[in-house]
């Protein structure tokens, strides 16, 4: 996923990995039990697929942005601590 992520070298693959992986544990820990409780009580068992996939794509989304806005930053405190501003492209 990193590297759909704009991730391009080992090292900033590893990043967004040792970056991203406990807050994904986190919000999958709690967002799991309440979705299923949720679930459970609301929606009869036929939509319990179409709706843990509709939760699932919105977490995979917004941890993906996330964790690509902490990879951007922290290319660009690298780049500022090198002095230059790199590619030039912006970000």
């Amino acid at each position: 996923m990193a590297v759909i992520a704009g991730a391009r070298t080992y090292h900033q693959v590893r990043a967004t990995v040792k970056a991203g992986f406990l807050p994904i544990m986190k919000v999958s820990w709690v967002t799991s039990p309440l979705a299923l409780a949720f679930a459970q009580k609301f929606l009869p068992q036929e939509t319990w697929v179409p709706f843990f996939n509709l939760i699932s794509f919105l977490l995979g989304t917004y941890i993906n942005a996330v964790t690509k806005k902490k990879r951007l930053a922290a290319l660009r405190r690298k780049r500022e601590e090198e002095g230059g501003r790199g590619t030039g492209r912006g970000y």
